[in-house]
């Protein structure tokens, strides 16, 4: 195995459990396209960084945190749903993103390339996922309580609105590490698809939530060796491939 190969199946599976394990709160929330929509608010910002000469990524995050701010405080502000809020941004940035992003680079930011993944980018994606899993297990029952009752959640005192601040910043943040593997357009499938498949598997939800890891980190590396075996784009591929379980996991259930 080349060192090339080997980084990029590491970020890839650490980027794939950091998603996996968001996916299966996204779905209590009933935000499963919350993270597709919110994909694209991340256009303008790698635009930005392949027009200005600076790293993507950090254009990337720093348009998502931007947005996510933006939707945490209008959603409290309108009896808007927020998967509402989040069509609006998203419509805008994928227009402004179009209208900035070099066309020789659009395929890239639109589908992803995990194999041209850098050092740098390696170690800085490598650690946000490892720290997103950890805060999403930690307060994995603040997460889950608040989704389920806003008032049940007060009532121990916890605070529902910082609580679904802090899980849409880590929203945003897996979303601008998982572009790299699947793209702007396909980075809803890293948060839906794993989750939707152990919805259907898990009998409790300690499970579930480890089911949607380990599906996850499985797609992106059935993923990436295909990718490298047969020459075919990493996203797209771990997108089929988790689609076929998904259906396959149907049948199974039944």
């Amino acid at each position: 195995m080349t060192t090339t190969l080997f980084y990029t199946l590491a970020v890839g599976s650490l980027v794939g459990m950091a998603g996996g394990i968001l996916g299966s709160f996204a779905l209590l929330r009933r935000m499963a396209l919350v993270g597709d929509a919110l994909s694209h608010v991340a256009l303008p910002g790698l635009a930005l960084g392949l027009l200005f000469h600076f790293n993507p990524f950090i254009g990337a995050t720093c348009l998502l945190i931007f947005g996510t701010t933006i939707i945490w405080a209008v959603e409290h502000q309108t009896k808007l749903p927020v998967d509402t809020i989040v069509g609006v941004m998203f419509v805008m940035a994928l227009a402004l993103g179009i209208l900035l992003t070099p066309q020789a680079d659009l395929l890239e930011a639109l589908f992803g390339n995990i194999a041209n993944v850098s050092f740098a980018d390696f170690w800085v994606a490598s650690s946000l996922a490892l720290m997103i899993s950890a805060v999403l297990l930690l307060f994995s029952k603040k997460f889950t309580l608040t989704m389920i009752s806003e008032e049940l959640a007060r009532s121990v005192n916890f605070k529902p609105h910082m609580i679904e601040f802090l899980f849409l910043t880590i929203f945003a943040l897996v979303v601008a590490i998982g572009i790299k593997l699947t793209g702007v357009l396909l980075m809803g499938a890293l948060i839906i698809i794993p989750a939707a498949i152990a919805r259907n598997l898990a009998q409790s939800m300690r499970m579930y939530i480890f089911l949607s890891a380990v599906l996850s980190v499985a797609g992106a590396v059935v993923g990436i060796l295909l990718s490298s075996l047969f020459g075919w784009p990493p996203g797209p591929t771990f997108v089929l491939f988790l689609g076929a379980l998904f259906f396959a996991s149907i049948f199974f259930k039944k």
